[in-house]
């Protein structure tokens, strides 16, 4: 396993908990994935099979509506979702530039999973703090906007 790759996959929050070993383990079922300028990675309502980390380039998140979200660039994870539940995809996903991605396997992560592997397990951990931070700045958000107005003296 490369060192290079290694340090790469260690600056991502998601896999900064894994020692080297464990590191090296989860990354030999991680698999790269290139994407021309324009091409889709997915579309909104496919499987959740994997989740992706972009080494290079960018991708355009775009809602089921096809509203843009957001730009994602390098160190980013996407479908961290499809790990967790398999369900299908909440958004589309196409390269705004040529990138390279790494594919982590839902069936892989799965086997490390059930067979008791630790690097699944620390990942899975991780993912339930960031969600778990996710909905409560999305509950802030709601909170605010559904404040009523300040009340302004007559």
């Amino acid at each position: 396993m490369s060192n290079a790759l290694q340090d790469f996959f260690r600056q991502i929050p998601l896999f900064a908990s894994l020692t080297s070993e464990e590191l090296g383990e989860f990354l030999r079922a991680v698999r790269p994935v290139e994407l021309t300028q324009g091409q889709l990675l997915f579309k909104a309502g496919a499987p959740g099979d994997a989740a992706y980390v972009i080494q290079e380039g960018e991708v355009e998140v775009s809602s089921a509506g096809g509203r843009p979200i957001a730009t994602l660039g390098a160190g980013q994870v996407i479908g961290e979702l499809a790990l967790l539940d398999g369900a299908p995809r909440s958004a589309t996903i196409r390269a705004s530039s040529p990138t390279t991605l790494f594919r982590i396997d839902k069936q892989e992560f799965d086997f490390q999973r059930r067979n008791l592997r630790t690097p699944a397990f620390k990942i899975m951990r991780t993912l339930a703090v960031t969600l778990s931070g996710r909905i409560r700045e999305t509950n802030a958000q709601i909170g605010e906007l559904l404040a009523p107005a300040p009340q302004t003296p007559a």
